[in-house]
């Protein structure tokens, strides 16, 4: 049953946890882990330590979001959710994690196995050497140094304007490179 003298009464407990009392939760803890951790064995199947997580994760989420509960059943179904949504969180973030890494991975070896790839970067390359090449000479020369790693205001020193000055060409600039860059691709 549990370690303390008093007889399991979830739905008290959890009145009184949704009420802050700490009493409660830990009896409430005492009582619930086990069935808790074996609900979490059983639907995962995964080994103990992800289990114990799991379950300490549902029992943070009793003391702070518990409703007061009319019984003993309520309360397991409530626990019941808890394990099975943490779960499906836990699935959805690993699935996540693993697209992700196939994504990259993919990434990385179509650059490396496919041509066409290096052609498209060389032509976008291409493409923006000339319209750089088509840009004032001022304005280009602050792009090249602001994307070179230096800031604006070491940017505008530079050339001798002030950094609200080079903060200004450098946005026009901007504007009009991703104007031509829109026009190029949908053109």
């Amino acid at each position: 049953m549990t370690e303390h003298s008093e007889p399991a009464d979830s739905a008290a407990w959890s009145r009184r946890i949704a009420a802050g009392g700490e009493a409660a939760f830990a009896a409430f803890y005492a009582h619930w882990h086990a069935p808790t951790l074996a609900l979490a064995r059983a639907a995962s199947r995964r080994d103990e330590a992800y289990c114990l997580d799991l379950v300490h994760d549902v029992m943070l989420q009793v003391a702070r979001r518990l409703p007061p509960l009319p019984s003993e059943a309520a309360v397991a179904a409530w626990l019941k959710t808890a394990v099975l949504n943490r779960l499906i969180d836990e699935a959805r973030r690993e699935a996540r994690r693993q697209r992700r890494e196939r994504t990259h991975a993919d990434a990385r070896q179509a650059v490396g196995g496919e041509p066409w790839l290096e052609l498209a970067i060389g032509e976008q390359r291409r493409w923006l050497g000339s319209q750089l090449a088509e840009l004032p000479e001022l304005e280009r020369n602050l792009l090249l140094a602001r994307f070179g790693d230096g800031s604006v205001t070491a940017v505008g020193q530079q050339f001798g304007i002030g950094a609200d000055a080079a903060h200004g060409r450098l946005r026009r600039a901007l504007i009009r490179m991703r104007q031509r860059a829109a026009e190029w691709w949908h053109g």
